[in-house]
């Protein structure tokens, strides 16, 4: 099994005006290519929804991103969990308008 200890998966958004780009990103010593799931759910007054995504994602390199619209009264959500092959490796849990999370 690979050590994992040096990762660091972050979710990266950015947001210019109501509009936020969500990514996900990986940091590794060594060149890694894991496998992620992606979950981004948005709440607002006219209700729930989700987008989904998943694929593989490089150590230091820009992942697919997500765009989406979100109005100033609407919550969003990250769930982002990372696999090697199919043991779960890190899940990280952040809103669309934090900091990224570690």
């Amino acid at each position: 099994m690979m050590d994992f200890t040096q990762l660091v998966v972050t979710v990266d958004a950015q947001r210019s005006g109501s509009t936020v780009v969500i990514r996900p990103h990986l940091e590794n010593p060594a060149p890694l290519t894991l496998h992620y799931r992606m979950t981004v759910r948005q709440t607002s007054a006219q209700g729930t929804s989700a987008i989904d995504q998943q694929g593989d994602l490089q150590s230091g390199v820009a992942a697919s991103s997500v765009s989406l619209s979100l109005p100033a009264e609407a919550t969003c959500q990250v769930h982002l969990e990372v696999f090697d092959r199919t043991t779960l490796i890190k899940s990280v849990d952040s809103d669309c308008g934090e900091t990224p999370a570690r």
